[in-house]
C-alpha cells in the first residue's frame, strides 16, 4: 500500500511539472534526440524601434493579439489564451483549436463567443516594460476550417483555422496584417520565415490574470511543405514556439513586399524549442483554396 501511495504522489508531481498539453503538442515534450538548441526568441516592441534588436520597426505586429473563448474557466488549471491577428478592421484569424476547446468537437456551430485583446499599451502605468494589451474586444466565430477535434487535436492540421468577427471595428491606430498566398516553390528548404505571439513560457504577470505582457517573435527556416491534399498543406520549420503560440501569424518578405502573412502557427513537436530538420514545428500554409474560404467568410460578415 505504501508503494502505491508513493506512486500516486510521484504521478501528481509529474502532472504539476508537465502541465496540460495544448492541441497539436506532443507528449514527448521533455525529450529530444539532438543537442539542445539556444532559445533565440526575442521581445517585440511594436511602438519603439529603439527597444528592438537591431532597432527594427515592428509596428506591423501591433495587429497581433491574444484570443480566448469566453466559456473557458479562467480559474481552472491549464487555462491559457492563445494568439490571433487582425486581417481587416473587424476580423481576427486564429486556430480552430484555440476557440473550440472541448475534448471532442464535431462540426461546431458558428457564433461561439470569444474575446480578443490587441495593441500595445503605452503610459506611466506600464513604464519600464513593454507590457499590456490596449484594447479588449468581444467577437464571435463566423467560420472555421475543420469539422473534427479529438482529444484537443484537430483532425486535419492544414485546416486548423477559425475566423472571428469582432463586435466593433478596431481602432485605426492598429493596421491589420496583409495575408496572401505564395507558390510552394517559393518556400525552398532554408527559406527564412517568422512568427510572433504570446508563448506561455515567456509571459510575465501583468495583473490581468491572463499573464499577457510582451509579444515574442521567433525566426526559423523552412524544412519542407507537406501536402495533405491538392488543397491543403502544412509547412514544417525550425521556428521555435511553445504553448500559446497557436494562431501566431507566419510571415516573410516576398516580391519586395514585407511581412506578408502566408500561414499560421499550428503545433509543436518535441518541446517546441529544440527544433531541427528531424523534429520541426508545424504551421498552416495558406493555399489558394484555404485563403478563398477565409475570404468568403469575410465577405459574408462585412465590417461596419
Amino acid at each position: 500500500m505504501a508503494s502505491k501511495g508513493w506512486c500516486v504522489v510521484l504521478l501528481g508531481v509529474a502532472v504539476l511539472l508537465l502541465g496540460p498539453l495544448a492541441a497539436g503538442e506532443s507528449t514527448r515534450i521533455w525529450r529530444t534526440s539532438h543537442a539542445l538548441t539556444k532559445d533565440n526568441r526575442v521581445v517585440k516592441d511594436r511602438l519603439h524601434a529603439r527597444n528592438n534588436r537591431d532597432h527594427e520597426d515592428d509596428s506591423f505586429l501591433n495587429a497581433v493579439g491574444a484570443v480566448w473563448p469566453d466559456d473557458v474557466d479562467k480559474s481552472a488549471a491549464g487555462y491559457m489564451a492563445s494568439t490571433g491577428f487582425l486581417i481587416d478592421r473587424c476580423h481576427v484569424l486564429t486556430n480552430m483549436h484555440t476557440v473550440y476547446t472541448d475534448d471532442l468537437v464535431l462540426d461546431p456551430a458558428a457564433g461561439k463567443s470569444v474575446s480578443f485583446a490587441v495593441g500595445q499599451t503605452e503610459g506611466d502605468g506600464n513604464r519600464g516594460a513593454l507590457q499590456g494589451l490596449r484594447f479588449l474586444l468581444a467577437g464571435v466565430v463566423v467560420a472555421h476550417g475543420d469539422t473534427l477535434i479529438v482529444d484537443h487535436v484537430v483532425h486535419n492540421p492544414e485546416n486548423d483555422w477559425a475566423l472571428i468577427r469582432l463586435a466593433a471595428n478596431v481602432d485605426e491606430i492598429i493596421r491589420p496584417m496583409t495575408i496572401g498566398t505564395v507558390d510552394a516553390a517559393r518556400l525552398p528548404k532554408k527559406r527564412q520565415l517568422s512568427i510572433a505571439g504570446f508563448p506561455v513560457d515567456r509571459r510575465t504577470l501583468h495583473g490581468d490574470r491572463l499573464d499577457l505582457k510582451d509579444l515574442w517573435g521567433s525566426d526559423g527556416e523552412v524544412v519542407g511543405v507537406v501536402w495533405a491534399s491538392t488543397a491543403g498543406a502544412v509547412i514544417e520549420s525550425t521556428i521555435q514556439a511553445t504553448r500559446g503560440n497557436s494562431g501566431s501569424p507566419l510571415y516573410g518578405d516576398f516580391d519586395g513586399r514585407q511581412h506578408i502573412v502566408i500561414g499560421m502557427h499550428q503545433g509543436i513537436r518535441g518541446n517546441g524549442i529544440d527544433v531541427s530538420e528531424d523534429m520541426p514545428n508545424i504551421q498552416i500554409f495558406f493555399t489558394p483554396v484555404v485563403l478563398t474560404s477565409i475570404r468568403a467568410a469575410e465577405l459574408r460578415t462585412p465590417c461596419a
